[in-house]
């Protein structure tokens, strides 16, 4: 089943003050400031050269740029604060999702036991609740389905850093909407309901994990 969150209800001023509040940028996770710079410098004189030695050889050499995950700091939903470089080393795997949607509950199920197989070996999984109630609605929906990973109080602005394509104007996504982030930061995967099979099929997105621990 294919459900939509509609993040309508999020005024632009509330949504401003968000990204004043959080200071929400494009760094990599845990790189920010000069040592940023100095990555994206780096980035610049590789492709550079590759570009000489494609000129020089005739042959296409084909790079693949990594996106580093945005940096992020939100609430959880007891009442503390988790920002993004706290997770630097780890595989991480955002859930972006609201507690009244069937499929994010089959989903959160499925992604605990993840969690409690993985955690050992360096996976952490953050869920990222959109409910307009907060924590009112989260805490009971942990406890129902016993889920233990963090779980955070998430904002428009999180999802305008994470999820292509949504705008102030269309800020509709399919949720569970997943992200996975490699142990340097980047982002490894994204997987929307009803685009890709990973954000329901378990055993599809378990393998995408085993890559990256």
């Amino acid at each position: 089943m294919e459900h939509d969150s509609s993040l309508l209800s999020l005024s632009g001023q509330r949504f401003l003050q968000g990204c004043r509040d959080r200071h929400l940028g494009s760094f990599h996770l845990g790189l920010e400031g000069q040592q940023g710079r100095l990555t994206m410098t780096r980035t610049i004189l590789l492709l550079a050269l590759l570009s000489c030695c494609q000129q020089a050889t005739g042959q296409v050499i084909t790079v693949e740029v990594k996106q580093p995950a945005p940096y992020f700091i939100l609430p959880t939903w007891d009442g503390n604060t988790l920002r993004s470089t706290s997770l630097k080393g780890k595989v991480v795997l955002l859930d972006f999702f609201q507690t009244w949607c069937p499929d994010c509950q089959k989903s959160g199920v499925e992604l605990e036991k993840l969690y409690q197989k993985y955690k050992d070996q360096g996976l952490i999984v953050v869920g990222i609740s959109h409910d307009k109630e907060k924590s009112a609605v989260v805490a009971p929906y942990l406890k129902k389905y016993n889920l233990t990973y963090p779980v955070l109080l998430g904002d428009f602005s999180v999802v305008l850093s994470y999820i292509p394509g949504v705008t102030p104007q269309a800020p509709k996504f399919n949720i569970p909407y997943i992200v996975l982030i490699d142990r340097n930061g980047n982002i490894a995967g994204r997987f929307q309901q009803g685009h890709e099979k990973e954000a329901m099929d378990i055993n599809l997105l378990e393998e995408r994990i085993k890559k990256l621990l």
